[in-house]
């Protein structure tokens, strides 16, 4: 057949889906269960995803009394990261003072019943240097002298000047120094009663510990003064009698050099040397010091605590709070 070709052409017919037919039950089915795991799908990781931070203010705006704001913690700090952090925003440092104390013995245990005047015999040539009448205001400088030279010493303290002091008395024990008891008010034991006697020695003891932790287990008697009742009240109360075997009388002031002289001259293996860092001006003793030590070293000496001197046992250790017997 033969068209014509000026013959019209009929348009096209838009397509039509048709009619829509209701999905099936297993289409629903597996529809509704891909709508539901995508969805938990949205929900984790919107969960996982951190949150936006919050503008932190300044500190301005926040006035100036206002706690300073911590940075948030690191999802991987541990719990002992997190105490140390918290010290640490407190503190400005992480907190020495615990570790400190954990490593400052916590007394001594002495042979009570008994008084002292110089070290055991057969150790060689070793020393124990002591200072009485402390805390005072040159403690610190004689500390500073000790600690140059790296001398152990032992402090006898008076209880009444103990209170307030009680960072002093933990660097005593931080550069490995003794403490010993001066009874509380500096008075001549044997004038007094028992009752007395004990109370001047248990309040001084138990003063030191307050401020230290540290149970003394040696007592030096003022002016030397005993009698059998005083060292047996001692020893009751677990403290060692300390005389000496060397006495510069520093006390009486007579000058750097005659205290210089009067140690050197006088010191044997096993000595005591009793000198004073208080009850009064100490210049003299605080200049005599170095030369005393540095001319002892040269002799051989070495030094040692009194109770370390004397063999006692040191006790360690921040968790023991008993009283060493």
């Amino acid at each position: 057949m033969t068209t014509r070709p000026d013959a019209a052409i009929p348009p096209a017919r838009p397509w039509s889906p048709g009619p829509l037919r209701p999905p099936s039950r297993r289409r629903s089915a597996v529809l509704g269960g891909v709508s539901v795991a995508a969805l938990t799908l949205v929900v984790l990781l919107a969960l996982s995803s951190p949150p936006p931070e919050a503008p932190v203010p300044s500190r301005g705006a926040l006035g100036a009394s206002a706690p300073a704001l911590r940075p948030p913690l690191r999802p991987e700090f541990t719990a002992a990261e997190a105490s140390r952090a918290h010290r640490t925003s407190r503190s400005g440092s992480p907190n020495p003072g615990a570790q400190s104390r954990s490593a400052l013995p916590t007394g001594c245990r002495a042979r009570t019943a008994r008084v002292f005047r110089f070290g055991r015999r057969g150790h060689g040539r070793v020393v124990a240097l002591s200072f009485d009448d402390g805390p005072a205001p040159d403690t610190p400088a004689f500390l500073g002298v000790l600690e140059h030279a790296h001398v152990p010493a032992t402090f006898f303290q008076i209880g009444r000047q103990v209170p307030g002091h009680g960072s002093l008395l933990k660097r005593i024990l931080r550069d490995g120094d003794a403490i010993g008891d001066h009874t509380l008010t500096h008075p001549s034991l044997v004038a007094l009663p028992p009752g007395q006697v004990r109370h001047q020695l248990v309040a001084t003891r138990d003063l030191i510990h307050q401020a230290s932790g540290y149970w003394p287990c040696v007592m030096r008697p003022p002016y030397g003064a005993i009698n059998s009742k005083v060292v047996q009240i001692a020893a009751s109360d677990s403290l060692a009698t300390i005389l000496w075997s060397v006495d510069p009388r520093d006390w009486s002031r007579p000058g750097t050099r005659a205290i210089e002289q009067r140690v050197l001259g006088a010191v044997r293996p096993g000595a005591i040397v009793i000198m004073h860092d208080g009850g009064g001006p100490r210049g003299q003793t605080l200049a005599a010091l170095p030369h005393i030590i540095s001319k002892l070293r040269r002799r051989g000496y070495r030094f040692r605590t009194v109770p370390g001197l004397l063999g006692f046992k040191t006790v360690g250790g921040a968790k023991q709070s008993a009283r060493p017997r």
